[in-house]
Formats: structure tokens, C-alpha cells, sequence
């Protein structure tokens, strides 16, 4: 004897989502860059840069390597917040990995970076994150808002990239 039971479940909560995409060229091989996607070597690169590493086998970046940092949850929320940074996939075949950020508890953040060679030592990096609010506070905020906050972070990390890979100094 077959015995169906129905199951009917409430739709999700409707979180705002939001997505961009800023793509770069670097005057760079994929090799040289795809390394420095990561919390250690970004001293050489960001400015100001800080972070707490929480798990790391290899003492750098990979996959399920765990950080925190200060500095992107003042950006987007204007006010102290912890962001715990996960490595979702750290791909150095493909010169592909997938952050999955958590500043305290306000939102999920995923960023997709991507390094493809186009000619001799010159890359396009494609930047591809997705913001998708968690509370009330992150829901409130206008997508052009929340928008432009993603753009300035993804143009900053870019250019700062951009400047350092070909100039082997740090942005000023």
C-alpha cells in the first residue's frame, strides 16, 4: 500500500538580495595574482589591513580557511561589526574562489572572484557578489544603497589589486 502525505511549507521570509558584477584588467598573469586573494598576502596590497586568521592548514588561504576582519562591516552598516570571512572554494587550477562573508549576523555576503588570462600577462577579474540581508536593519537599507556600498568595495579590492600587481607597490 502507497501513502502520500502533503507537505505545505511557508515561503521563505522575502530577504532583500542584491547583485554585482565588476569586471577589471590587470596587467598580470592569473598565476601572479590568483596567490594574493588571500588574507595574508593582502598586507602586501590592501591598505590598512587587519585580520584575525581562525583556521588555516596550510597558514594561508584555501578552502575552508576561516577569517576575521574589521573593516567591511563598518562599510556597509556604519557602525563596529565583526566580518567573518569563509573560503568556500579556493580553486588554483581554475584561478576561481568564493568567499562567503557574515558581518555579525546582518547579512550573508557571497564573493566570487575570477582571474582569466586574456593575452601575455594581462587578466580580466571578474568580481561577483551577492548581498542577501538577514535582519531588519540590512532590509531597510535601499538597494541603491546597499548597491553602491558592494561597487565602492569591489572597485577598491580591484583597483587596489590592479595597482599593486603592476606596480609592486601599495595603493596610497
Amino acid at each position: 500500500m502507497t501513502r502520500i502525505k502533503t507537505i505545505t511549507y511557508q515561503p521563505a521570509i522575502k530577504n532583500k538580495r542584491i547583485e554585482v558584477i565588476v569586471t577589471r584588467e590587470i596587467k598580470a598573469s592569473p598565476g601572479k595574482i590568483f596567490p594574493l586573494a588571500c588574507p595574508v598576502e593582502e598586507l602586501r596590497w590592501i591598505p590598512n589591513w587587519e585580520y584575525e586568521l581562525i583556521y588555516s592548514k596550510s597558514g594561508v588561504n584555501e578552502t575552508n580557511c576561516i577569517f576575521n576582519e574589521e573593516q567591511s562591516g563598518p562599510h556597509f552598516f556604519e557602525k563596529p561589526l565583526t566580518t567573518t570571512w569563509v573560503t568556500v572554494l579556493h580553486d588554483p587550477d581554475k584561478y576561481r574562489i568564493l568567499f562567503q562573508l557574515n558581518p555579525s549576523g546582518k547579512a550573508v555576503i557571497r564573493l566570487n572572484v575570477e582571474f582569466r588570462e586574456v593575452g601575455k600577462e594581462v587578466s580580466i577579474c571578474t568580481w561577483h557578489m551577492i548581498f542577501t540581508a538577514l535582519d531588519k536593519e540590512a532590509n531597510s537599507m535601499t538597494d541603491e544603497t546597499i548597491r553602491v556600498k558592494m561597487e565602492l568595495v569591489m572597485n577598491f579590492l580591484s583597483e587596489a589589486l590592479k595597482h599593486y600587481c603592476e606596480t609592486g607597490e601599495m595603493l596610497k
